[in-house]
């Protein structure tokens, strides 16, 4: 028996006119979708590049759902099939995301070699690719706001549990080379919690989880945003839960062919963040890191060989 689509707002809705449109929709309705329909929602969240290219069934097996599922959230938000739907997405631009000829012809020539030579050419192409995406989908806007608030922050906490840990202990390695302010949150023998009942409106958090969601990271997110605290989500989906309950989320894709996520594309994204940082905090963050790089070589702990 179908799962029946909740009445989310009285009277007659709007149809989306755009791409930005749908998605914005889709995110303000996602926890009030059946599961089925947000599986849907949360491929075209993520490739919104990819509707006005693909087939449905083609969509449909990327985002391991049926084929009737895409229809069923198409006629939710008003169109009368798929095919409207997919005509909000023909516009769109890849926004420069491609790949060369050059790199076409290695990936494919890795594949025809087969072997190792197959999963060396499958792992370049999903980090490259998700590389790419990060960039071109990334809101240089959303950089500058999550920048002014690290700086102008009492502390700023940097919470990563699990695979997202050692990501998290490098963001703030290289940070706190410009700034005293930031703390790697949970210390060594603490919980999260530890550093959440300290924080106010004064502070802001750094939180990153990626699939599989941790739920403690998730739990420290809601009580710092009880806080007062701002909130900076980094995660690898527009529709993850981090994202939507953060005050500014940034996203960087980790598909990838082999058994856990790719980080790659995380990397760099927190790796330009920690660039922009310095750059922002001026005569007074460029000092602290030549101060922090001059201490390291007078101790003798570079190799200078």
């Amino acid at each position: 028996m179908s799962q029946s689509i909740p009445q989310l707002q009285s009277g007659e809705r709007r149809l989306p006119q755009s791409q930005e449109e749908v998605l914005e929709q889709l995110l303000d309705e996602f926890d009030l979708l059946p599961a089925q329909l947000q599986l849907c929602a949360r491929y075209l969240i993520d490739h919104p590049h990819e509707v006005g290219l693909q087939s449905m069934r083609t969509l449909a097996a990327n985002a391991d759902v049926h084929p009737n599922s895409f229809v069923r959230l198409a006629r939710h938000l008003g169109f009368d099939g798929y095919e409207s739907l997919r005509e909000r997405f023909r516009d769109f631009v890849r926004g420069g995301i491609g790949s060369s000829p050059d790199r076409v012809a290695w990936l494919r020539e890795l594949d025809r070699k087969g072997g190792s030579a197959a999963i060396f050419g499958s792992m370049a192409e999903a980090c490259l690719d998700n590389m790419e995406k990060m960039f071109a989908q990334q809101s240089l806007g959303d950089f500058e706001r999550a920048i002014n608030w690290m700086i102008d922050a009492r502390r700023v906490y940097v919470l990563g549990l699990g695979l997202a840990y050692p990501l998290a202990y490098n963001f703030w390695y290289v940070a706190r080379m410009g700034f005293d302010h930031f703390i790697l949150s949970p210390r060594h023998g603490s919980l999260p919690s530890d550093d959440v009942i300290r924080m106010d409106g004064r502070d802001c958090l750094v939180a990153m989880t990626f699939q599989p969601y941790r739920r403690d990271t998730l739990a420290a997110v809601q009580q710092a945003k009880e806080k007062g605290a701002k909130i900076i989500g980094i995660t690898d989906s527009n529709a993850a839960t981090l994202c939507r309950e953060a005050d500014l989320g940034l996203v960087a894709p980790t598909h990838t062919p082999q058994f856990f996520q790719s980080n790659a594309a995380v990397a760099a994204l927190l790796e330009t963040l920690c660039a922009l940082l310095i750059v922002r905090g001026g005569d007074a963050a460029s000092a602290a890191v030549e101060a922090f790089h001059s201490a390291r070589w007078e101790e003798n702990i570079y190799d200078e060989s």
